[in-house]
């Protein structure tokens, strides 16, 4: 009998899958009263277990038999107290309580009495008390809140981590050297949709939220963080957990943006012919200054003038024509050169980069080519020296066509030595998008008028 005992499990194993068909063998009804002995059913196991402390408010309680039971009686015999109402889910071996709501912190006791029958009509073994009790969730809270901090060098190279919630961030990067990173670890799985519609920085911050793990949020930001600036993370009361507790009380925490990276900006301006440049001749003219002069257009710290206080020479001298290369030679009376405070990103600096004739008639003028110096050749990369060769439809390397593939290419403006008095103006743009190996945007634009002489 103790092998039929031990047994009885594969037995039930092997022909489960025919319990819910009828066939030449007879009904299942039938196979499983064959199936329940002479001795009384017994219960194999409870959950909650007996005696658990920790159950959560959202629990579904479960019990299993040793042989097919009359389910009905068994759901007759099946109590819970305190009473709670629910829905029951069954099979011949088992029986699921469902509750209409989550339980209520406290002691409960589940009771089956002995009126729970096998398909012979034989009672349960005994009656059963399982006692268990319902621990109130906790409030979903921050964990932790990391953000990087450090001094510039710090930050550049990635800051270090701290958590915010161990103490006060007074120099967290403003970007490690692209735009920074934080991470928010919660105490218990969370609500996604609810946390993303609550969050918020102040002031405003653009970012985009990726969760990892129920619990881990990323907070990946659009841009460097103004420095110098304190901000507020904040999340109002009411946020929730995936156990449908919510937080009582706002979470406010705050941090100061360090210094960081500075603004880029130009520091100088002037003529390849002007032999201006990083280190050989920075300094612009106070007055006037001309495509053959000792000094640049313009450097930091002086105004800028007037457009007639600039003259630079076309480098074009009028004699070519359509497919003829004579005039198409790069000359370096008009190569504008342009020099920044600090490495810079060099497609952003091309792209923000400009040449207009505003004196009339308009005219078409195009980057040939340009050549960048003083460059580093670690990460983050960038240049801080660039000249510009332009080319304009209207030279007469051109023609009639400009772009004719017979020159070998255009690198002049038009020929300006027989040029009048205060005509033409040209005006040099670098829009406030060029940025900074770093990843900063210029504060303000740069622009320049010269004349052609």
């Amino acid at each position: 009998m103790r092998n039929v005992k031990q047994n009885l499990f594969w037995i039930l194993i092997l022909i489960f899958p025919f319990l819910s068909c009828d066939s030449n063998f007879g009904t299942s009804k039938e196979w499983l009263s064959i199936l329940a002995t002479d001795e009384a059913p017994k219960v194999i196991s409870f959950t909650p277990t007996s005696g658990s402390q920790d159950v959560p408010s959202k629990t579904e309680i479960s019990i299993l038999w040793n042989q097919p039971m009359e389910i009905q009686s068994c759901v007759s015999a099946f109590s819970l107290e305190p009473q709670v109402k629910g829905k029951f889910e069954t099979t011949d071996f088992s029986l699921k309580f469902l509750p209409n709501q989550d339980l209520v912190a406290g002691g409960y006791v589940i009771r089956l009495t002995k009126q729970c029958e096998n398909k012979k009509g034989k009672d349960l073994d005994r009656v059963y008390s399982i006692p268990f009790s319902v621990v109130e969730p906790e409030e979903p809270k921050i964990n932790s809140f990391f953000l990087s901090s450090g001094t510039r060098d710090e930050c550049l190279s990635g800051g270090i981590q701290i958590n915010r919630m161990l103490g006060l961030a007074e120099s967290v990067c403003t970007g490690t050297p692209g735009p920074p990173n934080f991470r928010v670890v919660f105490s218990k799985p969370m609500d996604k949709t609810n946390v993303e519609l609550l969050l918020r920085f102040e002031p405003y911050l653009s970012h985009r939220l990726e969760w990892e793990t129920n619990e881990s949020l990323l907070i990946q930001f659009d841009s460097l963080l103004p420095s110098s600036t304190r901000f507020q993370f904040l999340l109002p009361s009411g946020v929730l957990a995936l156990d449908g507790k919510k937080s009582s009380e706002p979470i406010r925490l705050d941090f100061f943006v360090g210094e960081g990276v500075t603004d880029p900006f130009v520091i100088g301006f002037g003529l390849e012919s002007q032999n201006c440049g990083i280190g050989i001749q920075e300094l612009g003219s106070g007055s006037h200054s001309r495509w053959d002069a000792s000094t640049c257009f313009w450097s930091t710290g002086l105004p800028i003038l007037t457009p007639e206080s600039y003259y630079f020479r076309g480098g074009d001298d009028g004699t070519g024509d359509s497919g003829e290369t004579g005039a198409c030679a790069d000359v370096n009376t008009d190569n504008f050169r342009i020099f920044f405070n600090q490495y810079m990103d060099t497609t952003s600096v091309i792209s923000a980069s400009k040449l207009t004739k505003i004196s009339p008639p308009s005219s078409n003028i195009r980057l040939s080519s340009w050549v960048w110096s003083h460059c580093q050749t670690q990460s983050p990369y960038g240049c801080r020296q660039l000249t510009y060769s332009f080319a304009e439809s209207e030279a007469s390397c051109n023609g009639s066509l400009f772009g004719n593939n017979g020159t070998g290419g255009d690198f002049n403006l038009t020929n300006s030595s027989s040029s009048p008095n205060l005509y033409p103006f040209y005006e040099f743009r670098l829009d406030s998008d060029a940025k900074s190996s770093f990843g900063k945007k210029m504060p303000h634009a740069f622009v320049i008028q010269m004349e052609a002489k």
